[in-house]
């Protein structure tokens, strides 16, 4: 072994960081590994986070405040709109500096972190488990130990594969997403939009989200088994019909993974966190809260199981135990949701739209429970309900 560890993070996102922030706040000697030379970029995310998602974690800063939202715009395929006014409703981030300055928060409490380091393989034990990765750091061949390993190396998770977790989908449990980030816009600071319709985005929604400044990012996803056209083609489509005179400074694609309730985010000394662990809501495809929680918890268990001397790798159980204790209900309670919202039609996306504007009227809204919502919209289409009763049950 070139260096030896107690913990190492494969991925410097927002779960990789904030598991490294963890361990070094109770003194864990941890290495986090990021492949790319910069961290943040390139940029895999549509930056949107509720305020509730982000404040349990961090206080929100400024330098990486884009945007704050108060207003969301919902249309449907009909083109009704509906504005809804939250003024606590969430955050547009500067996800390139926001997941730099968490990986230097990280490393200012002690961790180490290592940029242009890809890991290219996990070393096993003589016996049960896994005592550190392979890694090209900066060109070099190196083998770094650790008692434990931490995946937040995100969707195609080499982590996981190489721990022999399953970590496969189906083309309708993966959204496809295209977007880019464009200049010279007339957008509303203060408001998100999203449009619904299969015309539009079968199997998904397209969104524009402000970053300030006449610069947005706006970007689509949509259900590969539901349209053989690719993201990106209906991403120009919308930009076109939405935008005159924009100009492009970046476009991205990628893959939003579906919770699946069956992954395991647990394998002798390895665990899972972020898009690594599917920890997505797979309704909206959100994932920097679920990203930010999991790093917390898999650093506590990690720290804790370290601290006890760590005999059994049972002691590591307690993370996906925790987590899914936490979250688990919400993160199955969206994946139906998504199994409904596949079925409906354009005209029942139309009703539930219409249902959202008597619903909320013209209050404002000082905070909204998504699980309560959704069941008040699907109580209010006999359709939908019976498609629930039929998948759940």
């Amino acid at each position: 072994m070139d260096q030896k560890f107690d913990c190492i993070i494969v991925g410097a996102g927002p779960a990789g960081s904030m598991a490294a922030k963890t361990l070094a706040e109770s003194g864990i000697r941890v290495l986090l590994l990021e492949k790319h030379p910069r961290i943040g970029v390139p940029l895999a995310c549509a930056e949107a986070i509720s305020c509730s998602g982000l404040d349990r974690f961090v206080d929100p800063d400024p330098e990486w405040i884009c945007t704050r939202i108060h207003r969301v715009l919902l249309v449907s395929p009909s083109n009704t709109k509906l504005v809804i006014r939250h003024p606590q409703a969430g955050f547009v981030l500067n996800r390139k500096i926001f997941d730099r300055r968490l990986a230097e928060k990280a490393r200012s409490l002690g961790a180490e972190v290592r940029l242009n380091a890809a890991v290219v393989g996990l070393l096993r034990t003589s016996q049960d488990g896994f005592c550190g990765v392979q890694v090209l750091d900066n060109g070099r061949e190196r083998e770094y130990g650790a008692k434990v390993i931490i995946g937040a190396d995100g969707v195609e998770s080499w982590v996981a594969r190489w721990a022999g977790i399953d970590c496969s989908v189906t083309l309708g449990q993966i959204e496809s997403c295209a977007q880019s980030l464009i200049a010279g816009v007339d957008v509303e600071e203060d408001r998100m939009e999203f449009y619904l319709g299969k015309e539009v985005a079968p199997g998904g929604y397209a969104w524009v989200f402000p970053k300030g400044k006449g610069i947005a990012n706006v970007g689509l996803a949509v259900t590969p088994d539901r349209t053989p056209k690719k993201a990106r083609e209906f991403l120009d489509e919308f930009l076109q019909k939405r935008f005159a005179g924009f100009r492009v400074i970046e476009s991205t694609m990628g893959g939003v993974p579906a919770f699946d309730r069956k992954k395991k985010l647990v394998k002798k000394n390895v665990l899972l966190v972020g898009d690594a662990g599917r920890l997505v809501d797979s309704l909206s495809g959100a994932g920097i809260s679920n990203a930010l929680l999991s790093g917390k918890i898999a650093g506590e268990i990690t720290s804790r199981f370290i601290r006890e001397g760590g005999s059994s790798f049972s002691g590591l159980k307690g993370y996906e135990e925790r987590l899914l204790k936490e979250k688990g209900s919400e993160l199955r309670f969206y994946s139906y949701s998504r199994a409904v919202f596949l079925k409906l039609t354009d005209q029942d996306m139309d009703a539930a739209v219409g249902f959202l504007g008597d619903y909320f009227g013209d209050r404002v809204v000082t905070g909204i429970e998504p699980i309560a919502l959704i069941k008040a919209i699907l109580k209010s289409n006999r359709r939908m309900l019976r498609l629930l009763k039929r998948l759940v049950w």
